[in-house]
């Protein structure tokens, strides 16, 4: 490729990445960690008691009790079974969730919080949902731009797959290393890029399907990707959930029940759908729907569907990685670690050949590691405050652009080991609240890499510290007066 083609495509990724640096990134990070929402929802309430299984006349037990205690109306109903990826058993409405033992009692409200606002910063960076979500889609489309400019701009990409070059001033291994991120990851980060981008710009898409293939019929296109409400003579009565569960064991002994909906409340349409999921399938789940009576009626063919019905069903487990339990979680998580970086070393290799401007890198280095510490500050508030997290976690990110204005001491590696300390912060204050509750598998699964993440930053952030104090000693070894301080004593001596 010619080198006019390579020097343009540098050009569009570097200030494709930098304008809109702090945005990627802090989709990045969200996404990265968000990779663990549902272990974050076990997280935020510890002591609930977890199950492998749980007996159909518990689910009748447990929703039963709810609908007792809940009968505002709901077009909807829930039952998410413990055999899903989290072991617990929970009802709800399209209001409120509860949680439940094993015998069916009802245990307390659900509270996700933090959780929810984490992702929600990830689907909309805490926008109106509307265009929130679009506007996310077009950071994925920019992430795939990014990672295509950047192997175009890239000169010797066989030569240099596995060089990173140390010493100096660091700012060559810098490159190296986001090079290699970049190269290693690309696949990953096109799929990342590419998901994202789908689901945000997906009622366009359909809008286009539609007017291309359908004549504008929106329901015609819908219906090719999700199964139309099936015809039945009409329903009455209670929905016998307990009698539909009992029979999966039956109709798909292989699949996991992840969760079950009823449709319609007391309409004469009303009808039962169990989720399953299907071991070494991608797509998310089969539907197996029942009449109210419980009666088996049929599935709703999305694992046997076209390839195009299968690779929509297949997107939320590509983007978040949940296809093969923590492995696969962690895997993601780990090259979601990689892209995040990706942002930060970009940016930071742009200000290194700016010369460091000090208030915008500053104001970066608050935006990098002051998110860290924001969200842990957040998800500590969240276990006393019962108002917005989301203008909890902005007031925050407000504080640390003032601070970093104000005090210009405030340096990487102070910001770095600030966000070290929030985390412990947050740490504690879980282990004071929760108590016994704080040493379960359910807090220790992520306690235990926050733990990880406290010891990381602190010793880095010292680390950057002396090498900062070396620099500092160094350049004052060659500054003009010592140099000549130097020259006098030697000619004195000789």
């Amino acid at each position: 490729m010619d080198k006019v083609t390579k020097q343009n495509a540098l050009n569009a990724h570097t200030w494709v990445g930098v304008f809109l640096s702090v945005l990627l990134f802090l989709v990045c990070l969200s996404g990265t960690i968000a990779v663990f929402h549902l272990e974050f929802e076990r997280w935020e309430q510890p002591h609930i008691e977890e199950m492998e299984n749980v007996s159909p006349q518990a689910i009748e037990k447990a929703m039963d009790s709810f609908l007792a205690k809940h009968t505002e109306e709901s077009h909807h109903l829930f039952v998410v079974f413990p055999t899903s990826d989290i072991p617990r058993l929970v009802v709800e409405n399209d209001h409120v969730a509860y949680f439940a033992d094993s015998e069916g009692n009802l245990i307390e409200e659900e509270s996700v919080s933090f959780t929810q606002m984490l992702v929600d910063l990830h689907l909309y960076l805490n926008l109106p949902h509307s265009w929130g979500m679009i506007l996310v889609s077009a950071l994925g489309a920019i992430i795939c731009t990014l990672v295509i400019t950047g192997i175009i701009a890239h000169k010797r990409i066989s030569r240099d797959a596995f060089k990173l070059r140390r010493g100096g001033n660091g700012q060559q291994a810098q490159i190296d290393l986001h090079n290699r991120f970049g190269l290693w990851a690309a696949p990953f980060h096109l799929v990342i890029g590419i998901t994202g981008t789908y689901f945000g710009l997906a009622g366009i898409i359909l809008v286009l399907v539609a007017t291309v293939n359908y004549g504008g019929d929106r329901d015609a296109v819908i219906n090719q990707i999700f199964t139309p409400d099936p015809v039945i003579a009409p329903q009455e009565g209670k929905p016998a959930i307990g009698k539909a569960f009992a029979q999966m064991k039956t109709l798909a002994p292989e699949k996991s029940p992840i969760f079950l909906t009823v449709h319609e409340v007391g309409e004469p349409e009303q009808f039962i759908e169990i989720y399953a999921k299907a071991p070494n399938r991608m797509i998310y789940a089969e539907g197996y729907r029942f009449d109210t009576a419980g009666n088996y009626i049929g599935d709703a063919g999305y694992e046997d569907g076209e390839w195009g019905k299968q690779l929509f069903w297949s997107m939320y487990r590509l983007h978040f990685g949940d296809f093969a339990g923590l492995t696969s979680k962690w895997f993601f998580f780990v090259l979601g670690v990689m892209l995040t970086m990706l942002c930060v070393s970009g940016m930071e290799i742009w200000l290194s050949k700016k010369a460091h401007p000090p208030l915008a890198s500053r104001l970066w280095y608050a935006v990098v590691w002051g998110s860290v510490s924001a969200l842990a500050l957040t998800a500590a508030v969240d276990m006393f405050f019962a108002g917005s997290l989301i203008a909890v976690f902005w007031c925050l990110m407000l504080v640390n652009t003032a601070v970093t204005v104000a005090v210009k001491s405030l340096t990487k590696p102070l910001w770095l080991m600030i966000s070290g300390l929030s985390v412990l912060v947050l740490l504690i204050t879980y282990v004071a609240v929760h108590q016994g509750a704080a040493f379960s598998v359910a807090s220790l699964q992520l306690n235990i890499p926050m733990g990880v993440y406290v010891a990381w930053s602190l010793y880095r952030a010292n680390v950057l510290i002396k090498r900062a104090k070396r620099a500092c000693v160094h350049n004052n070894d060659l500054s003009p007066s010592a140099i000549s301080r130097d020259t006098q004593s030697s000619s004195v001596n000789a």
